[in-house]
């Protein structure tokens, strides 16, 4: 009987460390995965231009979607061991309307609702703050295409594909970070399930909106779950031009309330400080103007005339403060680089296509090729607090108290419940925290409710707050569990 159990000990433990190797996806920029993901945009090129670039080592292509919108699409693909799926979004072509998509560079508010058709309606909450504005176009590419994405993802769902990337490569890049936003906004809503994971690359990307989107966004993303690539000698990741007004500042801002504090002055100081005010944001405010006059509504006749049904926004937002947004990466560019890819005015695209960046990337960081992140959870947790037990804690785990090891900068998370060890991925995103993916575990008989206890609450948990040496679980505004740092 005992040979039984051994066996089926070895099974067990088998089986949960084969569904914890499946989850490949981790935290942090990877070199040979980004290498991957540039290879795999590539195929959107001509024929000439795909078969001179290298073919993807990992990955198979699924499914290449419909044109939409202004010559809009996408591919899925999915690794070769079924664990990740891969939504590729191309960027800009050579058709007109592709550059229209990019020319239609008014502002509009990061949550609201486009009408793309009579019969269709998009509603989007890509951040919430009211302040936060994206580049319209690119929202009308996101909007065409993410029925579709979301589908697609979904099928990969039932069939237990959980981890996927998200790249985009130019125009594409752009609407990766508004596809990005927008299914983090669909979790939030429980639209889609919280355990898939979600990592972004957006290549030589322009800038997608306003400071207020880049905040949202970047605390969305961070501990390395999206990444802007930049080739340095690239131009495109300097537009949308950018213009700064007053209103762009935060109300907090001296600047704001300038011109109470000028008239406070005395005369002529006053005069001197008005005149200077004044031939500073005049300017800003008239180029404003015309922004949106000519980027917005002039372009949005046009996008009319080739989306049947489209309805221009009725007024855009008041901003056109494009930032560059995202934990970036910067592909610089050397004398080496010069030698092989050399200005001309002719190319305007010489640093820009997909090439220049894999070249680039292929010289990065040679000595670690994954720069990961590390998170302030890092290190070993000893649980000293546990809510809702019917005995005391000591009672609950009277020889061995409950640990948590993590590991921020592979993305993982390991430990004991006190009976039995355990080990996963690492799902946090700011103060954000789940162990909703699956985890490996030994099977010991352990006697009492300790790791029961231990377990379920986990599943509860969905944010976390350190003070000093105390790390504190929380369930809504509760908490839950309470470790210290050992």
């Amino acid at each position: 009987m005992k040979t039984f159990y051994s066996i089926l000990l070895v099974g067990c433990l088998f089986v949960f460390a084969y569904d914890l190797q499946a989850q490949r996806l981790r935290a942090g920029f990877d070199k040979a995965e980004y290498i991957e993901m540039l290879k795999i945009s590539a195929r959107f090129g001509a024929p000439d231009y795909v078969a001179a670039f290298p073919a993807p080592t990992n990955y198979k292509s699924v499914y290449r979607a419909p044109i939409v919108g202004l010559d809009n699409t996408w591919d899925l693909w999915t690794h070769n061991d079924n664990t990740i799926a891969v939504v590729s979004i191309r960027g800009t072509t050579e058709k007109e309307v592709s550059w229209l998509a990019n020319f239609y560079a008014a502002m509009v508010p990061a949550k609201g609702e486009l009408q793309l058709n009579q019969s269709e309606t998009f509603k989007y909450e890509l951040s919430s703050d009211p302040k936060a504005a994206v580049h319209v176009g690119w929202l009308l590419g996101t909007a065409t295409m993410s029925k579709d994405i979301l589908s697609k993802i979904d099928s990969c769902y039932k069939k237990g594909i959980k981890d996927v990337i998200i790249m985009g490569h130019s125009q594409g890049g752009a609407i990766a970070y508004l596809l990005t936003a927008y299914v983090y906004s669909l979790q939030k809503q429980k639209a889609i399930p919280a355990d898939i994971r979600f990592k972004t690359y957006c290549s030589a990307s322009p800038k997608p909106g306003n400071l207020y989107f880049a905040y949202e966004y970047e605390s969305l993303t961070q501990n390395g779950w999206a990444y802007n690539v930049v080739n340095s000698a690239d131009w495109v990741p300097e537009v949308p031009i950018s213009i700064q007004t007053i209103d762009d500042f935060n109300v907090t801002n001296p600047f704001v309330g300038a011109k109470g504090i000028i008239k406070k002055q005395k005369f002529p100081k006053n005069l001197a400080l008005k005149y200077a005010y004044n031939q500073l944001s005049k300017p800003t405010y008239k180029a404003n103007k015309n922004y949106q006059k000519y980027l917005g509504k002039m372009a949005s006749t046009i996008v009319s005339k080739n989306m049947t049904g489209f309805t221009p926004p009725p007024a855009y937002y008041n901003s056109n403060h494009y930032v560059r947004t995202g934990n970036t990466i910067v592909l610089k560019a050397d004398e080496d680089y010069y030698q092989r890819f050399p200005e001309s005015k002719e190319k305007i695209f010489a640093h820009h296509f997909h090439p220049p960046y894999l070249y680039l990337t292929e010289k990065l960081n040679t000595n670690n090729e994954s720069m990961t992140t590390a998170s302030p959870l890092d290190g070993t947790w000893e649980l000293n607090y546990i809510a809702g037990a019917a005995v005391p804690f000591d009672s609950l785990y009277p020889n061995k108290k409950p640990m948590m090891i993590f590991d921020g900068a592979n993305g993982q998370v390991s430990g004991s419940t006190g009976c039995n060890r355990f080990s996963g991925k690492l799902n946090a995103d700011g103060n954000k925290l789940n162990f909703n993916s699956p985890m490996a575990l030994t099977k010991m008989f352990c006697p009492g409710e300790g790791e029961n206890r231990f377990l379920e609450t986990l599943k509860k948990v969905n944010t976390y707050s350190i003070n000093e040496n105390t790390l504190t679980f929380i369930t809504g505004d509760i908490a839950v569990m309470r470790f210290v740092k050992k």
